[in-house]
């Protein structure tokens, strides 16, 4: 990861002063047309016909019942905002989006595998307790 592209993307002001790099978008738009096309072998998730869509996931057997794609609520709640923020804080802060750093990590580098990786997991898990607290709290 380029620091230096990731500030020059970040860096709206750039634009007025012609040093704005927005080749970050490609990457952006690379990940969205996977995804589009990942989305075409789902059944019922798909925007064009396709009479192969799968209705379960290829590793599974058949008879594992319906593939699930998660429903979005459509609500903008706090914990969205909440994650949203805490999540752009630890990639701006680590300096690693969680898809490279699990890369880095299985490659070996040391300054992941002792500062971002301990932060990853401490994170998930403040993240599940918060949950399981919210939980007991809507149950009451």
């Amino acid at each position: 990861t380029k620091s230096s592209k990731i500030y020059g993307f970040l860096d709206l002001q750039g634009m007025g002063r012609g040093t704005y790099d927005p080749t970050l978008i490609t990457v952006m738009g690379g990940g969205f047309l996977v995804s589009m096309v990942g989305y075409q072998f789902v059944k019922g998730h798909n925007i064009m016909k396709n009479s192969k869509a799968l209705t379960c996931p290829v590793a599974q057997k058949k008879s594992c019942g319906q593939f699930n794609v998660p429903p979005s609520s459509g609500k903008i709640d706090t914990n969205l905002i909440a994650g949203a923020a805490l999540f752009g804080f630890g990639w701006g802060f680590g300096g690693l989006c969680p898809g490279p750093a699990l890369f880095l990590a299985g490659a070996g580098f040391p300054h992941v595998l002792y500062r971002w990786w301990p932060s990853f997991f401490v994170g998930t898990i403040l993240a599940q307790k918060y949950k399981d607290l919210q939980a007991l709290s809507d149950k009451k």
